[in-house]
C-alpha cells in the first residue's frame, strides 16, 4: 500500500512538472511573437530622391503664380480667318536648341483660347524636364549664358508676344531677358522661367482663337487663328530706344493700347 501511495505522489509531481514546463515553453514563444512584431513596426527604409534635371540650371519654383483653367487642342475646328502671323529665325545646326523648339511649338500647335480665357505659357507648355522631350542648351541664369535644361523656349514665347501683339489681344503678363537676344527685335521678347517668369495674354476679341505654331528650316512661325471674321484694326507696332532703354508701344487705328519697356545688359 505504502509503494502504490508513493508511486501515486510521483505520477502528480511528474504530472505538474510537465504540464508546468509546457505553460513556459507557449510563454518564451508568446514572448517571441511580440519582439517579432517590434522589430517589423520599428524598422524604417531611406531612400534617395533622385531628379531628371539640373535645378541650378533650369527654372526655379515659386507658389505665387495665379493657376487659370487649363486650355485645349482643337485642330479639327473651324478657325477659318487669319488674324497675324510672325516669324522669327533660329540657327537649325544646333540640334539640342532646334529639338526644344519643336518640343515647346508643338506644346503651343492648335491650342485654343476661348473668348476672355487667359493663354498662359508656363502652364500650355508645362515644366521643362528630360522625361518631357527636353535637352542641355543655352539659358541665361544670374546674368551670363550657361547650359541648362530647355535652352531656347525663350524664343518660342518671344515669337508667340510679337504675333499676338499684332493681333491686338491684352497683353497680361510679360518680362524681357536681363541679357541681349538676337531671334526678335530688343524690346520684342517675352521671357519665361518655370513657375517664376510667365508670359500670358487674355483674348478680348470677342471670338474663339486658335494658335498655330511649326518649327522647321531655321524658321518658327507663329499665327493666331479665329472662328469669327473681326476686325483687329490697323494694328502698327513701333520700338524706340533711349539711354539703353527699348520702348515697345502698339497703337490700333492711331491710337496707344499698350506700351512696355526694356533695359538689357551686354553678354560678355
Amino acid at each position: 500500500m505504502k509503494r502504490e501511495k508513493v508511486c501515486k505522489i510521483f505520477c502528480i509531481i511528474l504530472s505538474i512538472v510537465i504540464i508546468a514546463a509546457s505553460f513556459a515553453g507557449c510563454s518564451e514563444k508568446s514572448n517571441g511573437s511580440d519582439d517579432e512584431s517590434k522589430t517589423t513596426t520599428t524598422t524604417t527604409t531611406t531612400t534617395t530622391t533622385t531628379t531628371t534635371e539640373n535645378l541650378e540650371t533650369t527654372f526655379p519654383e515659386t507658389a505665387t503664380q495665379k493657376v487659370y483653367e487649363g486650355l485645349k487642342k482643337d485642330s479639327d475646328g473651324d478657325y477659318p480667318y487669319k488674324l497675324a502671323e510672325y516669324t522669327s529665325t533660329y540657327a537649325a545646326s544646333n540640334k539640342t536648341r532646334t529639338e526644344n523648339l519643336k518640343v515647346s511649338a508643338d506644346k503651343i500647335n492648335n491650342i485654343c483660347i476661348p473668348e476672355e480665357k487667359v493663354f498662359s505659357f508656363n502652364q500650355t507648355v508645362g515644366k521643362r524636364t528630360v522625361t518631357a522631350g527636353y535637352e542641355s542648351a543655352k539659358v541665361i541664369k544670374d546674368g551670363e549664358f550657361v547650359d541648362g535644361l530647355g535652352g531656347g523656349v525663350c524664343q518660342v514665347s518671344s515669337t508667340i508676344f510679337e504675333c499676338v501683339l499684332r493681333a491686338n489681344v491684352e497683353i497680361v503678363a510679360r518680362t524681357n531677358h536681363t541679357l541681349e537676344i538676337g531671334y526678335v527685335p530688343l524690346g520684342g521678347d517675352a521671357t519665361v522661367q518655370w513657375n517664376s517668369k510667365d508670359f500670358k495674354f487674355k483674348n478680348t476679341l470677342g471670338t474663339d482663337l486658335r494658335l498655330k505654331m511649326t518649327c522647321s528650316g531655321g524658321k518658327l512661325t507663329c499665327s493666331v487663328w479665329s472662328k469669327k471674321k473681326i476686325d483687329v484694326g490697323d494694328v502698327k507696332i513701333k520700338i524706340t530706344s533711349s539711354n539703353g532703354s527699348y520702348t515697345l508701344t502698339r497703337t490700333v487705328n492711331g491710337k496707344q493700347n499698350y506700351r512696355t519697356t526694356s533695359k538689357y545688359k551686354k553678354a560678355e
